[in-house]
């Protein structure tokens, strides 16, 4: 079941992000560097306020609803009223910031900020419902038609002069329009008094220290976007937020695929059949992890500029070749700690430990920005992520282990290690080729390469699988 998922979560978010690649390489192409400098920003503190206080009831439901799959309408109806009084107490603190604010070049910024706020957090809220689910095709509808549309709308505003403002309204177009009807149903029987008081406490008590983490982690990620338009201003923050975006997201989406059809069957198997079976299904998660990432982030280190000189603008290429290595050894570093690393936390019930080690990365990581920053530019920011990243993977092993045991790497891991060293052997003379063609050459070259290498090393026992299916196929043709 966690090929299955895994491959239908592929297309879901697989297609978005092909749009979302699209976006990228429309809107540098459409916007100078201090626009897209004031877009980044904007998305960064909307992702920033999001995670603080939003994320807790994403983690809430997700974590517990499968344990009341037959009478879900309690913690919905909870979940919904917390969403509301949020939505109440952000209109409010709004209002504040926007009549108090001197800066007139944001100040604008502000109402939309906060309304695409909540149309993100109540799509991200429902995605999250049908995920817990295990729906992956309304999951890919979902997010496949927000991509769309957001990209769409906000191309066309930026062509009537909308400037950095088009994206925004694009995005928030997208998102209320793809949140209508598609899960709606899904809120059926939801009722306002069912509101339970008990599991609202359990929803805090797990969420929050989740929420600690990943506003944390969001911190470590988007940060940077601030400081650098602090110290070097928002022309500088817009150089250095394409190249950070296409190798972040790029391997990322990879990464989250795999968590996003592995985690929910993780529950499934502790709440159903126990810790044995939870092992069983967290190191096949490990080892899918591995073998989709390694390649991936060799990819992209090898191709990176053609990968920028395609997909970006003139303006941003020359900054994106410079940071795809270490934002993509960061990223991988970061996926790992992520979606695996910190499962012995969620899984322990121990979420607070997470906090500890997001606190302690995302501390190292602000320290090393107003350092680095003011003395060697954008760069000293992309160290910065590696070696915060860096500590928090190493932080979240040590105190990890105490908690919740996770199951070894398995001894597969050393062959896809092996494997995408071919492959990167394969590609390297192709290192300052540039162009389409020779984008689509690389990618098959990589992926027949290290196709073969996993096959002639036998991950997995994939030879064996392999010599079976031939052999149906060659019965049945019989």
């Amino acid at each position: 079941m966690l090929l299955q998922h895994s491959v239908l979560y592929a297309l879901a978010r697989g297609i978005p992000g092909v749009v979302n690649f699209l976006a990228l390489s429309i809107y540098t192409r459409l916007l100078s560097p201090g626009a897209y400098g004031q877009y980044a920003v904007v998305i960064a503190g909307i992702g920033l306020m999001d995670s603080i206080i939003f994320h807790w009831l994403r983690s809430g439901l997700l974590r517990f609803l499968p344990a009341q799959h037959d009478h879900p309408q309690a913690l919905l109806s909870t979940i919904l009223i917390a969403f509301l009084f949020i939505v109440a107490l952000t209109s409010a603190v709004g209002a504040c910031v926007y009549l108090l604010w001197i800066d007139t070049v944001w100040h604008s910024y502000i109402p939309l900020a906060v309304a695409l706020l909540w149309a993100l957090a109540w799509f991200e809220l429902n995605l999250e419902l049908v995920r817990s689910r295990l729906a992956p095709l309304r999951y890919g509808i979902m997010s496949m038609l927000k991509a769309t549309l957001a990209l769409a709308i906000g191309s066309l505003l930026i062509l009537w002069h909308y400037n950095a403002s088009g994206p925004l309204l694009g995005l928030l177009a997208g998102t209320l329009i793809s949140s209508l009807g598609l899960a709606g149903h899904e809120w059926k029987g939801v009722r306002l008094q069912m509101i339970n008081k008990q599991q609202l406490v359990d929803l805090l008590r797990y969420g929050l220290p989740l929420t600690a983490t990943f506003a944390l982690t969001f911190m470590i990620n988007s940060s940077d976007r601030f400081l650098i338009t602090w110290f070097l201003g928002s022309r500088e923050a817009g150089l250095y937020a394409p190249g950070y975006d296409l190798a972040q997201y790029s391997l990322g989406v990879l990464m989250m695929i795999v968590n996003l059809a592995a985690y929910p069957l993780i529950i499934h198997a502790m709440e159903q059949e126990g810790g044995a079976a939870a092992q069983h299904q967290l190191r096949k998660n490990a080892l899918l992890l591995l073998t989709v990432s390694l390649p991936a982030a060799v990819g992209l280190v090898v191709c990176a500029t053609n990968i920028a000189g395609i997909a970006l603008g003139e303006a941003f290429r020359q900054t994106a070749v410079i940071l795809i290595p270490w934002i993509t050894l960061a990223s991988l570093i970061a996926g790992f700690k992520a979606f695996y690393l910190d499962l012995s936390f969620q899984l322990g019930r121990y979420t607070m430990g997470q906090v500890w080690v997001a606190l302690f990365a995302a501390g190292i990581n602000l320290l090393l920005n107003l350092y680095w920053i003011p003395r060697i530019g954008i760069l000293g920011a992309a160290y910065a992520t590696v070696v915060a990243y860096t500590a928090g993977f190493i932080l979240s092993w040590y105190l990890g282990r105490r908690v919740f045991v996770l199951p070894a790497p398995p001894p597969e891991s050393g062959k896809v290690l092996l494997a995408s060293l071919i492959m990167a052997v394969a590609l390297w003379p192709t290192l300052n080729a540039s162009g389409w063609v020779v984008l689509f050459g690389q990618i098959m070259l990589g992926i027949t390469t290290y196709s073969l290498s996993l096959l002639l090393l036998n991950v997995a026992g994939s030879r064996q699988r392999l010599f079976h299916l031939l052999s149906i196929k060659y019965g049945t043709s019989r």
